[in-house]
């Protein structure tokens, strides 16, 4: 081939190679690990990073390994890197990749490529990864010329650490292989400054939020860090905090003012707050679901991207700034307020929803396992600092609402992109960033089968990662949707193995547990193990996800759905989805 022509030549000279100074700007931006594949075009780098400080991490899917990566670098908030081969290798980490810059994780897809003599002929393995990383990237580039190597390289890792994104960094074959004089001392610097709003605008919002009577303050992911300054905001006004699903792990502990989420995983409290204030204060939210937001109130927005600025509903009064930075300058212009009425009705409101909720949460008929009595005896049992993965779905509903937080716990799911089998990978990357933690994933019986290889690399890994397999035998979320059309459920349906059993062929601690009684005792053994463990759970396959509220179409959709099944001789299935979400 001839890339292995390349590589004997730069092998041959004298002088640095390219491959070497690549994992050498890498190391120098921070980066711990590099997950992938091996492979043909990749092999001088991977000889580099074997030299290096930089953990090779192997995986058996680079969906995987993207997945890892972008979960190490929201935990740990530092680069981290994924590398693949030419073409197909390289090509498989696209819905990582998409996952990791929706979460604005800073990740450095090392893509190698073809020689460049034979790049736009077609030729075996070519695959323009400019053309298919352009939108889900900061910075996607080739290193044309060895001379490029280091510049590229910084600049690569300095967009992905300064934009919070993926790099992708495109690197042929020869050029890795090749020699150059490498004396030009680029390196990665990143700057973290202080943002807020101009005084002028400071007092402007001040103003809307003093001449209004009943306040709600929304916050997102952005609050990461504030959460002395939002409280000491809402002290001042009086005013409630609701928040979104990303911003639980850090609104919801030691919160007198806690609301509570509102979306489709939120609570009646939350939604109603939203909707009945006259001024919605919102920090650091992108929340995209425009019909959760209040008509009539004057909004305020607060975010870093200037981009997120009223793009999801009309709002009165944008600014750019770090929350933190923002609240705390915000603070000495907001006057003090008495009578805190509002705030006290929907904390109260919010108080008896979590009591209703918990009291809801018990053993299911005939001694079957709901997703929520699974969650919740997880949460009373798993560490107090555990790291949470969910896959997309009901567990990660089930965990939203169900998983105590405390200040120390984090909770990671794929809630922008919305993908499958994002849970168990994702536990990857947070064991080896955090090994001293304890890391528990709930993983949806479809999420864990799509990227069931990479058990093996949690074996190989020796990672003591806890996973829990919700099985309901179907792709429950996917057919709660299709109730609510008015759908009998299609193509939902799974023939699962005995994950266990499966696990345990593998090299995990593997046990199935389908009795309630016995469910306590076997997430106790479970949790207790030292290494990598899987407990298959067989939850209830009829439980819903219940929004804070219903609308007429997801209605009229279920009783279509329960006339159709009734028609079609499964009024067995109408009366046990009653008997375990209603009775």
């Amino acid at each position: 081939m001839l890339w292995q022509e390349w590589s004997q030549q730069g092998l041959n000279a004298m002088g640095r190679l390219v491959a070497d100074i690549i994992v050498e700007a890498l190391q120098n931006a921070g980066v711990k690990h590099c997950y992938g594949i091996v492979g043909d075009t990749l092999n001088l780098i991977a000889r580099s990073l074997e030299k290096s400080e930089i953990e090779w991490v192997s995986v058996r899917h680079e969906e995987a390994g993207a997945f890892a990566a972008q979960a190490e670098a929201q935990v740990a908030d530092r680069l981290t890197a994924v590398a693949g081969s030419c073409g197909p290798g390289s090509l498989h980490f696209i819905n990582g990749i998409f996952e990791a810059n929706r979460n604005r994780a800073p990740v450095i897809l090392i893509a190698s490529q073809i020689v460049r003599d034979e790049l736009g002929f077609d030729f075996i393995q070519e695959v323009d990864f400019k053309q298919v990383y352009k939108d889900c990237s900061v910075f996607c580039d080739m290193i044309h010329t060895p001379e490029q190597a280091r510049r590229k390289t910084v600049i690569a890792c300095q967009t992905a650490l300064a934009k919070r994104g993926v790099a992708v960094l495109i690197v042929p074959a020869d050029i890795s292989a090749s020699v150059v004089d490498d004396n030009i001392p680029y390196a990665v610097h990143v700057a973290r400054p202080v943002t807020r709003p101009s005084d002028a605008d400071l007092a402007e919002i001040a103003e809307i939020l003093n001449k209004s009577e009943n306040v709600v303050l929304y916050g997102g992911s952005g609050c990461q860090g504030a959460q002395q300054e939002i409280l000491a905001v809402a002290n001042k006004l009086k005013a409630p905090i609701a928040h979104t699903s990303r911003a639980k792990d850090f609104l919801e502990f030691d919160n007198p003012y806690n609301i509570g989420m509102t979306g489709m995983l939120g609570n009646e409290a939350g939604y109603h707050a939203l909707l009945d204030c006259d001024a919605l204060l919102m920090l650091g939210a992108d929340f995209a679901w425009r019909q959760f937001y209040p008509d009539k109130a004057k909004i305020v927005q607060v975010d870093i991207d200037p981009t997120h600025l009223g793009r999801r509903h009309p709002i009165t009064k944008g600014v750019v700034g770090d929350v933190k930075a923002t609240m705390g300058s915000l603070l000495p212009m907001l006057v003090e307020r008495t009578d805190d009425s509002f705030r006290s009705a929907y904390v109260k409101r919010y108080a008896k929803y979590r009591e209703s909720e918990r009291a809801k949460v018990a053993v299911g008929h005939d001694g079957s396992i709901p997703g929520t009595y699974l969650t919740q005896v997880i949460s009373r049992h798993a560490a107090k600092d555990a790291l949470f993965t969910a896959d997309d779905g009901t567990p990660a509903a089930w965990a939203y609402r169900h998983i105590e937080a405390n200040g120390q716990r984090r909770i990671f799911a794929s809630l922008l992109h919305g993908t499958m089998a994002n849970g168990m990978p994702s536990a990857i990357g947070l064991q080896k960033a955090e090994p001293g933690r304890q890391v528990v994933c709930m993983a949806g019986d479809g999420g864990i089968s799509m990227l069931f290889g990479d058990l093996m690399t949690v074996v190989q890994q020796e990672l003591p990662i806890k996973i829990a397999v919700y099985d309901n035998g179907k792709l429950g979320f996917v057919e709660i949707e299709q109730k609510a059309e008015g759908m009998l459920d299609t193509f939902t349906k799974l023939k699962n193995p005995n994950f266990a059993g499966v696990a345990r062929a593998l090299g995990l601690w593997g046990q199935t547990v389908s009795d309630a009684d016995q469910l306590e005792t076997s997430v106790e053994d479970w949790l207790a193990q030292p290494g990598p463990a899987l407990l298959h759970v067989h939850v209830n396959p009829m439980q819903l996800v219940m929004p804070p509220f219903m609308q007429v179409e997801p209605a009229i959709g279920m009783a279509l759905y329960s006339t159709r099944a009734i028609l079609h001789g499964r009024g067995g299935d109408v009366w046990e989805m009653v008997r375990e979400n209603f009775l």
